[in-house]
Parts: structure tokens; C-alpha cells; sequence
């Protein structure tokens, strides 16, 4: 009887293992619906293995400008030229090492933990991680001196880098962040300015009247990531001219069924709902604001964003779609002391950033700051 074998030391087995983490990675993140929604350009030639070189500059058209030419005018010798604008990002490398005894060990059979599977979680949840916080501080064009998340703390800009994805952030363009109430910078937001639906107004009028707009996502929608002190200041929230809880509760007495008083859940993300064409969902790693004068960070404040097409640029000379073959994510396995340890490592090869063109606005974000801070 023959039986088909995959033994730990097949290639393919690897190969499978790093895909179903991707995945994994993927699924946990607001960046996989992010992809999805087409608010990622990937440019196609450094997604592949035979791409060389750790940075690219690629080009964008601004749109054009020049009176038109009418009746008894000369367009010979009045041509507008193109304004060529360039858009530049880094590829690098982050490495996730994790040390244990090996299967076969006393320190293995003292515990339940099974120090391997365990360690395959937790690198999904850790490369989901700083994925997702590159993401929201390049969307939020926050840049701060040092960085909290999730119990680790990130000082040096070469750290700052692995929650970078690998690219410093820009800040935001000055017609694309609104600030509650008008506040000139993010340390002058107080208590009182608190996120409601008038600013999601107000973001969709500053969108409207810009030279170039953000185009939309599918459906003729934006998304929009507010941070979870946002999401209950928004639906809490009794002074604003429209008022979330209002809406609701009307959906209710309409005998509408969908509502968000009651359902929690939209597209796998925690959402408050669609206002107008705004779809607006919690993402936890929106971005702190940041101290304009010394760049510190504000814990207080978040910057949520409005998100249209390609507002960020991905790349990865390994993929990384849901259609690709491969994934950024490559695993290595070292075996030290006689066997008696097995080192395992995660490693990612990849380069994020804002699609933010010199001389232009950005290209799929608009910023909203607001005061932002826990409930007790």
C-alpha cells in the first residue's frame, strides 16, 4: 500500500505553512480588507522573484490645469505639458526569531504548551501586527519619536522602521486633514473635540471641492477606520447636528432589520455602520496623534482616516495577494545544541507606504483628528 507522505523536512510542507500563516495574517488585519477593496496599488514589477534592488520610484500624473482654448484661439504654441510627479518606497527585511527546546525534550514533556504550534500562532499574530500599525500611521501620516503598541515600545528609527512598514510616513498634505472643531494642531484638541458625523460631512465636502478627489472603492463607497475610544465617542455622542444613536434607533421603529445598535459585526470588522457612502469600522492600531512641535506622541488623540483607491503602495519581490503562489512571509528553521533546541524564524520581505506623489495632495486619504482618549 503506498500512502502520501508530508514530512516536516519537505519543501512544500514549509511552503504551505507559510502561505496558511500569511493568511492567517491576513484575516487578522485591516490591511487584507484594505487589498481587497482596491485602497492598495501593488506595482506589478517588483512582485516578482526576478525583480533585483530595494527601492523603486515610479511615476504619477497630476491632472490638468490649463485654461481651455476657444474660438478664434491658437492652441500652436499654447500646449499644457504633462506634470510628471514620482513616488518612491522601500523594500526591506523584518525578522521574527523564536528559540525553543525541541519536541523531544524534558522541557517539552513538562508542559501542555506545545512549543511549536504555539510559536506558528503567535509569529502569524506578531507579523499582523506590525503590519497593521505601518498601515494606520502611513494612512494617518504620523510619524512620532517613539511608539507604543501592544506592549512593545519602539524608540530607534531603525526600529520604527519594522512599524513603518519600512518607509518613514508622510505627513498628511495640508488639504487632507481635518481637525474637531477647527483645532490647528493635534496637541490643541481637547475633551470637547470628540468625533461625530458632522466631521464625516465635513471630510466628504473637503473631498468634493479638492482639485483631485479620492475616488471611490467598490460600491461607491469610502471606507473609514476610527480607533475603538472613536467608535464609542461616535455612538455616544449628543450634541453633533446628526447623531449616530438617532439613526439607529430609527432603523429600529422603520422595522429595519440591519442596524448597528444590534449588530455589531459588518464585513469582519466591527462597524458603526454606512453614513451616506461612508463605511465606517474600528481598527484598534489607528494612529496617535502627534505633537507638531517636538513629534512626540499623543495618546489622546487618534487620526482616523478616509480611505479611497490606492491609498497606499505594497510591494514584495515574494507576493503576497490571495492569488499569488507565494507570500512575503518566509520561514527558517534552525536546529542548535545537538537538536536539543530548534530555532524558528519569521521573515518578511516587503515595502509599504502612502501614495502621496511629490507636489501633490495624497492620492486616497483624508485625516481626521480627533481627541480621543479610554472611557472609564
Amino acid at each position: 500500500m503506498s500512502t502520501t507522505d508530508m514530512l516536516t523536512g519537505n519543501a512544500l510542507a514549509v511552503k504551505l505553512w507559510e502561505k496558511k500563516v500569511w493568511l492567517q495574517a491576513m484575516q487578522q488585519t485591516a490591511f487584507s480588507h484594505l487589498f481587497n477593496r482596491g485602497s492598495v496599488y501593488v506595482p506589478e514589477k517588483l512582485m516578482t522573484a526576478n525583480t533585483y534592488g530595494d527601492q523603486t520610484t515610479f511615476p504619477y500624473v497630476g491632472k490638468l490645469t490649463a485654461l481651455p482654448i476657444g474660438e478664434g484661439g491658437t492652441a500652436d504654441g499654447n500646449e499644457e505639458a504633462l506634470q510628471p510627479q514620482s513616488h518612491s518606497m522601500v523594500v526591506n527585511v523584518t525578522r521574527l526569531p523564536v528559540l525553543n527546546p525541541n519536541s523531544d525534550t524534558i522541557e517539552q514533556k513538562r508542559t501542555m504548551i506545545d512549543f511549536l504550534a504555539t510559536t506558528k500562532d503567535l509569529l502569524a499574530n506578531r507579523c499582523a501586527e506590525l503590519i497593521d500599525t505601518s498601515v494606520f500611521y502611513h494612512l494617518g501620516g504620523a510619524a512620532p519619536t517613539t511608539l507604543t503598541i501592544n506592549g512593545t515600545t519602539y524608540s530607534t528609527a531603525a526600529q520604527k522602521l519594522h512599524v513603518q512598514g519600512h518607509n518613514t510616513p508622510v505627513a498628511p498634505t495640508t488639504n487632507r486633514v481635518l481637525r474637531a472643531n477647527s483645532a490647528a494642531t493635534d496637541q490643541a484638541l481637547t475633551s470637547s473635540d470628540t468625533l461625530t458625523l458632522d466631521m464625516v460631512d465635513y471630510a466628504l465636502e473637503l473631498n468634493a471641492k479638492s482639485d483631485q478627489p479620492l475616488e471611490m472603492l467598490d460600491g461607491q463607497e469610502f471606507d473609514m477606520f476610527i480607533s475603538p475610544e472613536q467608535i464609542v465617542d461616535l455612538q455616544q455622542n449628543t450634541t453633533g447636528k446628526i447623531q449616530w444613536f438617532n439613526i439607529q434607533l430609527a432603523k429600529i421603529t422603520g422595522g429595519y432589520k440591519d442596524n448597528e445598535l444590534e449588530n455589531r459585526f459588518k464585513n469582519k470588522m466591527v462597524c458603526a455602520g454606512r453614513y451616506r457612502n461612508v463605511m465606517i469600522y474600528e481598527a484598534p492600531r489607528v494612529a496617535y496623534g502627534v505633537n507638531g512641535s517636538t513629534s512626540a506622541v499623543i495618546t489622546t488623540v487618534r487620526r482616523a482616516v478616509l480611505v479611497g483607491k490606492n491609498a497606499l503602495s505594497y510591494a514584495s519581490p515574494l507576493g503576497g495577494r490571495p492569488t499569488d503562489k507565494n507570500v512575503p512571509v518566509k520561514y527558517f528553521e534552525q536546529l542548535k545544541d545537538y537538536e536539543y533546541y530548534k530555532g524558528i524564524e519569521a521573515r518578511m520581505i516587503y515595502g509599504l507606504k502612502k501614495m502621496s506623489p511629490s507636489n501633490k495632495d495624497d492620492i486616497g486619504v483624508i485625516v481626521l483628528s480627533t481627541y480621543a482618549a479610554a472611557h472609564t
